[in-house]
């Protein structure tokens, strides 16, 4: 069994094994740095009984601009490869959609390689629907595209924030350039 806790800053340097995983996207300390700093209670620890680092989330929450636009995104999951298939996952993904909830955000998104089966089957199962595929997401990784998935919160008891998926392959929108840093 797994607990959780915020993640602190000096866990930045305790994390390689699972940021250097392949189904890890590698991004500049800046980028961890800079989620601590803005949205803390979004960054999550998940520990082993032992005390070790077994997983951790790191998620944002995009400012609304109008009342049904305040949405989380799930920049980066990862699940040290001795703890999958245990729930950490979910026990990460659930904990972070509770906090959004309690922000009243409307949904919760995230992007993921198209080549990554488990975490494609992982989100369906945790609720999360397929908007898009975005073409040519991955920098440095061009024949790469990624899933577009949205999962509607608490708020949207009608599934309001899914109306607007269109399920077709796009390549993603200038003013819809991620923020995410890839080393």
């Amino acid at each position: 069994m797994s607990c959780l806790r915020e993640m602190h800053l000096d866990d930045l340097f305790k994390f390689n094994t699972l940021v250097f995983d392949p189904f890890t996207e590698v991004y500049r300390l800046s980028f961890f740095i800079r989620h601590l700093a803005q949205w803390p209670e979004l960054a999550l620890a998940a520990l082993t009984p032992q005390g070790q680092l077994a997983g951790f989330i790191f998620g944002k929450c995009q400012p609304a601009t109008d009342a049904t636009n305040l949405h989380g995104h799930v920049c980066a999951l990862t699940v040290e490869s001795r703890s999958r298939r245990l729930g950490v996952a979910s026990l990460l993904m659930n904990h972070f959609a509770h906090m959004l909830d309690l922000k009243n955000a409307w949904y919760v998104d995230l992007y993921l390689r198209c080549s990554n089966l488990a975490a494609y089957q992982l989100y369906c199962a945790l609720g999360y629907c397929l908007r898009r595929v975005l073409l040519e997401y991955y920098p440095g990784d061009p024949g790469e595209n990624a899933y577009d998935m949205r999962k509607p919160l608490a708020i949207d008891v009608l599934g309001h924030s899914l109306l607007v998926a269109s399920k077709q392959s796009v390549h993603l929108p200038s003013d819809e350039e991620s923020d995410d840093e890839y080393n």
